[in-house]
């Protein structure tokens, strides 16, 4: 049974996770180690959340200033920690993920220059800018570029092509020149 987490209502977007399945205790078998392996399954769950927590956080350029600072990135155990949490691209995990940013830092991460370059200020401010903008500009470029997509099909038989005038763009020229 799939199960997805509903929204609470709460001012910070935090959802809430009570519709989780929890384990089913009556149709487990009687065996020897029946509490242990319901405690383990409590466990799971709260490994889940921790996991999903943290790697949600690797969305914050910022966060990893502060780990990169703390030196977690010489760390060998963290970095297979770091390779471990790849399964989140899976999905039947990617579908809990609220920040797809983390993914892709998470991705990022994997690679030692990268990780590297996180102890400079200037450079971690870089990425918080960058991804400002695209979450800025993102959704308005992508209608522009969907708008475009299904204007070229419709346009497809005729013999006037649409143009990048016909759609409120400039035209190359124009933007190289600077213009």
């Amino acid at each position: 049974m799939e199960v997805e987490p509903t929204s609470s209502n709460s001012r910070h977007g935090q959802r809430d996770w009570s519709n989780l399945p929890s384990p089913d205790v009556k149709n487990l078998p009687k065996i020897p180690n029946r509490d242990k392996i319901l405690e383990l399954m409590k466990d799971n769950k709260k490994r889940f959340l921790l996991e999903l927590e943290f790697v949600e956080l690797l969305a914050s350029p910022l966060y990893l200033e502060r780990l990169a600072k703390l030196k977690y990135f010489s760390d060998p155990r963290f970095i297979r920690y770091l390779e471990y949490l790849n399964y989140w691209r899976k999905p039947q995990y990617i579908k809990f993920i609220s920040y797809p940013y983390c993914l892709y830092f998470l991705e990022l991460l994997q690679k030692k220059e990268f990780r590297d370059k996180l102890i400079d200020p200037q450079y971690v401010a870089l990425l918080h800018h960058q991804q400002y903008l695209h979450w800025r500009h993102h959704k308005h470029l992508r209608m522009r570029e969907l708008e475009f997509e299904r204007q070229k099909e419709e346009n497809k038989g005729d013999s006037n092509p649409v143009t990048a005038a016909d759609q409120n763009m400039p035209a190359l020229e124009q933007v190289s020149s600077g213009s």
